[in-house]
């Protein structure tokens, strides 16, 4: 009776441990307090893009990372893929080594917000989306837009992921990021 108990934990916490992500990215209970916007920005278009990046210089003053999948039109299952470096910015389209990634979800369903931080210093965050035809692998999504609206305690941008560039909606996966900085 015991043996059987043991078992069914041990096979548990195995494939949590499989499945865990890098340590970091948490859920939040809440949203980002953004306070007293100052300016919207017109959006803007990268059309060979695969991924969004953010960074801080080496402040000492803290900031957290927030974001989340605000939702999506795909023709193509989506995927975000999070990462968070200690280190100053990669060149355009050059991402982390996995083992910088914090998260990965696999839909465009709109989630909650997760935090990343706080963090003093520079960090790179790099907001990564792909999508999968039916039984074929993850492709990088072939587009960006990004808007980015200023508060007086930080940014939040507004991101959309085009899957196909035939089509330039840019609206297949949409995230939100918030950088709260004090």
């Amino acid at each position: 009776m015991i043996l059987p108990v043991l078992v069914s934990i041990v096979v548990v916490l195995g494939a949590a441990a499989v499945n865990a992500q890098r340590s970091g990215s948490v859920a939040a209970s809440g949203s980002p307090l953004l306070i007293n916007k100052l300016r919207e920005s017109e959006a803007i278009v990268r059309p060979e893009a695969i991924a969004y990046m953010i960074w801080t210089t080496g402040t000492s003053a803290p900031h957290e990372v927030w974001y989340r999948i605000s939702g999506g039109d795909a023709l193509f299952r989506q995927r975000l893929r999070v990462y968070k470096e200690n280190a100053p910015p990669r060149a355009e389209n050059t991402l982390p080594p996995e083992s910088e990634r914090v998260q990965e979800l696999s839909s465009n369903n709109p989630t909650g917000w997760y935090i990343l931080g706080p963090e003093r210093g520079t960090f790179s965050y790099y907001f990564d989306g792909d999508h999968r035809r039916s039984g074929n692998s993850w492709e990088n999504d072939e587009g960006i837009t990004v808007t980015q609206i200023t508060y007086e305690n930080g940014t939040l941008y507004r991101i959309g992921f085009e899957d196909r560039v035939i089509l330039d909606d840019y609206n297949d996966l949409i995230v939100e990021v918030a950088l709260i900085q004090e």
